[in-house]
């Protein structure tokens, strides 16, 4: 018959959001939790890649891998699959985004999201080591979070803020202060070098508590769903775990791919697949944004030394984004990288306010195949646009002054094939260069009404099902206009938190106690 276990809550994904949730809800020694990850736990050996902060790694990973667009163009997908999820294996940006941004979630519906109820749950998840104690930082959270000196900064990143200053980018101290635009040195949380995920700030190793399991290495082909309530979760080895609430934390696109596979999602779908349906909710997989991203390259004939990749970036408006509204375009300074070969830098711009829509849905019931991801890029006309002014104010900028004779003149891509000034064929190059830049949201929305394609309420429960909750960034209604680590990990504390003072209930712990 298989494994049999009860716990007062189950948590599907030791990703970025479920460490976090998992370690809030055991807080009270009362309440039986279990956290389920599907990749392994590296917290007490950590691989040097997983434990480097400087640049991110994706030598474990899902291997999700896009459908092709109109421009014959498939992208890897990279999710981490270990303890920590992508907070495991990113580039450990730590920002923010926009007041506006949290402001139109409460705006569409979902009550207690405007920026000010969420500044709380920001302040809670960090202790910032540069404005700590500030009205809008916190000094006493689980995650730290620092800013690279200018004495700390590479040639790279020197060279790239000076050009995003010409560029017309203002300075600024603080990328995460409320509405701040500009360049500014990185907020980051990495500590001595080292990437310090959700993993090891929450869960960290050494201290388990009796009442929370850790389960690494176990993959789950479903949710038990009964009478509309739900009841555990089945494991791919066999055998279920029940539990009086599960949640789910899998991310943008384990997270609706999950739901699907046991019955909730959109009703055609499902019976097209076979599944049975438990719930009708469109809105599952639906809705998908992501931040595309294209740079332009540079050589760098020094030697590359041991360095922070990422120390600078800015944020900056479009021409089409409304002046108080949230910043649409990001430009970061990468490098310099060596790979085997001649070291290279880039200046990158990434859309943050993209209007295309994508999907992730089943390509078929059997729960070890990925699902199909459609990412959805420049459906919409005016983003290709508005990323190709961005390209064009940055690529201006650097064809002169410190980052030219950095790079001995020389633009590596988009290169001379793309000349200043050819409008036509910047846009076709960057619908074939253009790459993610990991930040998938959405296909779980939050919001009031599932008719019009939300998902979960604005507690995270999901429309329909009792005890089923979402806490992860599938949950976001759009795409805040920052790296989305740590909106995440905020969405993690506030429904934890909701969770902690719902009705979930917290009995003994049992005999076998738990490990983490």
């Amino acid at each position: 018959m298989g494994e049999k276990a009860e716990y007062d809550v189950a948590v599907v994904g030791g990703g970025a959001a479920g460490c976090v949730v998992a370690a809030r809800l055991s807080e009270d020694g009362r309440r039986r939790v279990l956290l389920l990850e599907a990749g392994p736990d590296h917290r007490a050996l950590m691989p040097a890649d997983v434990r480097d902060g400087w640049r991110p790694t994706t030598r474990h990973d899902w291997g999700y891998v896009s459908e092709m667009d109109a421009a014959g163009v498939a992208r890897p997908l990279p999710r981490g699959k270990l303890l920590g999820g992508c907070s495991s294996t990113n580039a450990t940006f730590a920002l923010r985004g926009h007041p506006a941004d949290y402001d139109a979630w409460a705006h569409a519906g979902n009550d207690g999201w405007s920026f000010g109820e969420v500044l709380p749950f920001f302040t809670r998840l960090e202790s910032d080591a540069d404005f700590g104690g500030a009205p809008w930082h916190g000094d006493g959270g689980p995650l730290p979070i620092r800013r690279y000196r200018d004495d700390e900064l590479t040639d790279v990143a020197q060279a790239g803020l000076e050009a995003l200053e010409e560029a017309g980018c203002a300075r600024l101290r603080d990328a995460n202060a409320p509405g701040a635009v500009g360049v500014a040195a990185l907020p980051v949380n990495t500590l001595h070098g080292e990437r310090i995920s959700t993993a090891l700030a929450y869960l960290p190793a050494g201290r388990p508590r009796p009442n929370l399991t850790v389960r690494c290495d176990t993959e789950i082909s479903g949710l038990l769903i009964e009478r509309d309530h739900a009841a555990g979760v089945r494991l791919a080895s066999g055998g279920e775990i029940r539990a009086s609430r599960v949640v789910v934390c899998a991310g943008a696109y384990g997270s609706p791919a999950l739901l699907m596979r046991s019955g909730i999602g959109p009703a055609g779908h499902l019976r097209e697949l076979g599944i049975p349906v438990v719930a009708d909710l469109p809105g599952v997989g639906a809705n998908l944004a992501d931040h595309p991203a294209v740079s332009v390259d540079f050589g760098y004939d020094r030697e590359v030394r041991p360095a922070p990749a990422f120390q600078v970036a800015a944020t900056l408006r479009s021409q089409g984004a409304g002046p108080d509204g949230p910043p649409d375009l990001q430009c970061i300074v990468g490098g310099p990288f060596a790979n085997g070969g001649p070291g290279t830098f880039f200046l990158a711009v990434a859309l943050l306010k993209p209007r295309s829509r994508g999907a992730v849905r089943l390509r078929s019931a059997d729960p070890s195949a990925a699902p199909g991801i459609d990412l959805g890029y420049f459906r919409e006309p005016a983003d290709l646009d508005r990323l190709a002014a961005g390209l064009v104010r940055i690529r201006e900028s650097a064809a002169a002054g410190v980052v030219a004779r950095l790079s001995g003149g020389g633009e590596l891509a988009p290169g001379p094939a793309v000349a200043h000034g050819d409008r036509d064929g910047l846009r076709e190059w960057i619908r074939r260069a253009a790459w993610t830049y990991h930040h998938p949201v959405g296909t779980c929305a939050m919001g009031p009404a599932p008719g019009s394609g939300s998902v979960v309420d604005a507690d995270g429960a999901v429309h329909g099902i009792d005890s089923l909750t979402v806490a992860d960034a599938s949950v976001m209604p759009d795409i805040p206009s920052a790296n989305t680590h740590i909106p995440t990990v905020m969405i993690a504390e506030r429904i934890a938190a909701l969770l902690v003072t719902s009705r979930t209930p917290a009995a003994p712990p049992r005999t076998q106690g738990g490990t983490s």
